[in-house]
């Protein structure tokens, strides 16, 4: 499946107030304004790294701005500037799950109030070592009989596989439709044979096993020094997909909780319209996707809607319902439209909506 709804990574990450000359801009007033105190965090607001912003080494910093109640919540959120477009809609949820404390204006009073937070995305020095890691046929080689798995020499030939061993496809990354890549360092010793393998860099864990295994069982021609066979380390990326010729019986679910009416709207549109929330199979955020209605005598909670997404590239379509009840937002899915049918039929009658 060519679809990817972006997985998160906890990351710490420091957040600063934007001032402009210590005014704030008044929502009631519809202007800016001095405040005697302006909205702060009572806890840290932390974002979840996008997995994908992680793997290809994304950083940067978002600007937020967001309306803060007289109680210190959250009812409404804009996105001023983003330095990758992958990294806005974290940072959006993450401000959303924080509690403020309200402005208070110059006569003591709780007000609303907008505020712009920055938010930065940065990797450590470790996740960076690992998006740089080689991602092709780099051979990592020394003279002893089992070379060190970092110490990298040139060689005259590279290893070359000779008979390729396919990877497991995880019962569990199937029927939640998770895809991804996977790059495992093998060591090949002087006959061609895999003796050892590591994975340096995944996208799930799901898959790190079947890439381990799959890796040990192929079969390669040794690497050559001086005209002699050595003993060498080299990269392996296995690509995970589900496509249409596999049968695909998953149906997948979200629930977003949200806490104000403004929220679940903006919560609603967004998955309706699936901007920003669609990666190409690289995992890049792409835009080259159509969305189709599809009329259905199911109705879910107070508003819902089935919809058809095709990505222009390669025609891959998925199907899915969004639907909004209360303070909380659904979003299904599946690549079969009788069984995401059904399978939204049922959840309804199960959970009264």
């Amino acid at each position: 499946m060519k679809l990817k709804i972006a997985l998160l990574v906890l990351l710490c990450f420091s957040v600063g107030m934007a001032q402009q000359k210590d005014k704030k801009q008044s929502a009631d007033k519809g202007k800016w304004e001095e405040l005697k105190e302006y909205p702060k965090p009572i806890t840290p607001i932390q974002p979840e790294y996008p997995q994908l912003a992680k793997l290809a080494g994304i950083e940067g910093k978002v600007y937020v701005e967001a309306l803060i109640s007289e109680n210190g919540n959250v009812v409404e959120i804009k996105s001023l500037k983003s330095d990758h477009e992958t990294l806005m809609i974290d940072a959006i949820e993450a401000v959303r799950r924080t509690k403020f404390s309200p402005g208070i204006s110059k006569d003591g009073k709780k007000v609303k109030a907008w505020v712009v937070i920055p938010i930065s995305f940065k990797l450590d020095d470790k996740e960076k070592e690992a998006e740089n890691a080689p991602q092709g046929a780099m051979a990592h080689v020394s003279d002893e009989a089992e070379p060190e798995m970092n110490a990298m020499v040139a060689v005259e030939k590279l290893p070359e596989m000779v008979e390729a061993a396919t990877p497991d496809y995880p019962e569990e990354a199937k029927k939640n439709n998770i895809t991804g890549k996977t790059f495992v360092k093998v060591l090949i010793d002087k006959e061609g044979n895999p003796k050892k393998a590591v994975v340096i860099k995944s996208q799930n864990e799901l898959f790190n096993q079947p890439a381990v295994d799959a890796a040990l069982k192929s079969k390669f021609t040794p690497a050559l020094q001086g005209g002699k066979p050595i003993a060498v380390w080299i990269v392996l990326p296995y690509r995970f997909t589900l496509d249409e010729g596999v049968e695909n019986k998953s149906r997948l679910i979200n629930v977003f909780e949200c806490d104000s009416e403004v929220a679940v709207k903006e919560k609603y549109d967004n998955y309706v319209s699936m901007k920003g929330l669609v990666s190409d199979s690289d995992g890049k955020p792409t835009n080259d996707f159509k969305i189709e209605k599809i009329e259905s005598t199911i109705h879910v909670g107070e508003e819902s809607v089935f919809l058809k997404l095709v990505q222009n590239k390669n025609k891959f379509s998925l199907y899915h319902c969004v639907a909004r009840k209360g303070l909380k937002v659904y979003w299904f899915g599946g690549t079969n439209l009788d069984k995401l049918f059904a399978f939204v039929e049922e959840y309804k009658k199960k959970n009264n909506l």
